[in-house]
């Protein structure tokens, strides 16, 4: 049993995520996906790991067991009210080496440092400076991130650290809410480049994020209203053996002219094309579109012909540029072949 596995089966899941009434506290993550990224940072025994979005305790747990007594956990969650509950989940648990503290996530817990592992269970739109100042050599990140300066464009990245220089050793499909110094209240409307929004509850909002939008707000609510008004949906461009997720990397990977994502209501992940007189988008299921001039979907076919003609590329074919900044460490999709 690997030590990841090991430390799964000692945790008692429910203990952490269940409250008393029986429902499942919000901020809990599949544990598959937990298990996923706890093996992607490799920690070991004595090491120091900070945490970034400590929510039910569960992952923190898991993390104690990983770095064993002579190690140490320190997480960091900006919703005050789950760090007394966090706190006093682990505490019941016997966890000893871990310290919960509330506060923003983009400022890591400098007290602590420096750290071995860093992991995060939000997405900044990049690997913050204070992570990177707080971290020693050899230390492993893995985190959700922006590969794309557009809404939703986010992968989880794995970024090791060898004689201070840092490489994305990998990233693939995955994603959490959003990073933010205060606590998020609307979890469907992402927080960053989005162009224009309409949101009138928490519920299934409409937005789109363009990258030829970014610096015209009156173009973004034109598109978004239309697309609102006079939408309509069609069969989707892709075949049964293209898997929507895979066209999206490449077209994150590339990022050509005009690439856009949207929230269309209940249809959360859209990704397409906006031109002066139209928009198209397509959805794990369907495209939708509202052309006034044809231009979009167009536009739009051109890409997944051109997908098509470079041998269909997916997440194993897309790999992390990094740029190193005053602000921390960027990330962006490239492709390997």
């Amino acid at each position: 049993m690997t030590s990841v596995a090991a430390a799964t089966a000692a945790v008692d899941y429910d203990h952490f995520v269940t409250e008393p009434d029986g429902s499942k506290l919000p901020q809990s993550s599949a544990v598959a996906s937990i298990q996923r990224m706890l093996t992607d940072l490799d920690v070991a025994p004595g090491q120091r790991v900070l945490e970034i979005g400590t929510g039910s305790g569960y992952t923190t747990a898991l993390l104690s067991r990983l770095v064993g007594a002579a190690g140490s956990v320190h997480s960091v969650e900006v919703f005050a009210d789950l760090v007394p509950r966090a706190q006093e989940r682990l505490t019941r648990a016997g966890v000893a080496n871990a310290t919960v503290t509330c506060g923003d996530g983009y400022a890591g817990y400098a007290v602590g440092g420096p750290y071995d592992r860093v992991i995060a269970w939000a997405t900044p739109h990049l690997i913050p400076a204070p992570w990177t100042e707080q971290i020693g050599d050899d230390a492993v990140v893995v985190a959700p991130v922006k590969i794309a300066p557009l809404a939703t464009a986010n992968a989880i990245a794995t970024i090791t650290v060898t004689g201070r220089t840092p490489a994305v050793t990998s990233i693939r499909p995955g994603s959490y809410i959003e990073m933010h110094p205060e606590p998020v209240t609307n979890f469907a409307l992402p927080i960053r480049y989005v162009d224009a929004s309409y949101a009138p509850g928490v519920d299934e909002p409409w937005w789109i994020s363009s990258t030829d939008l970014h610096d015209s707000p009156a173009d973004a609510r034109k598109r978004l209203d239309q697309l609102r008004s006079s939408a309509t949906t069609e069969p989707t461009m892709l075949h049964p053996d293209e898997p929507f997720q895979d066209l999206a990397a490449w077209l994150y990977a590339t990022r050509p002219p005009q690439l856009a994502t949207a929230g269309l209501s209940d249809r959360y992940r859209a990704i397409g094309a906006t031109t002066p007189g139209s928009s198209a988008f397509l959805t794990p299921d369907e495209l939708v579109t509202c052309s006034g001039d044809g231009e979009a979907p167009a536009v739009l076919s051109a890409w997944v012909n051109a997908w098509r003609a470079a041998g269909r590329p997916d997440w194993n074919d897309v790999t992390g540029s990094l740029e190193t900044g005053d602000d921390g460490w960027t990330i962006r999709a490239r492709l390997t072949r």
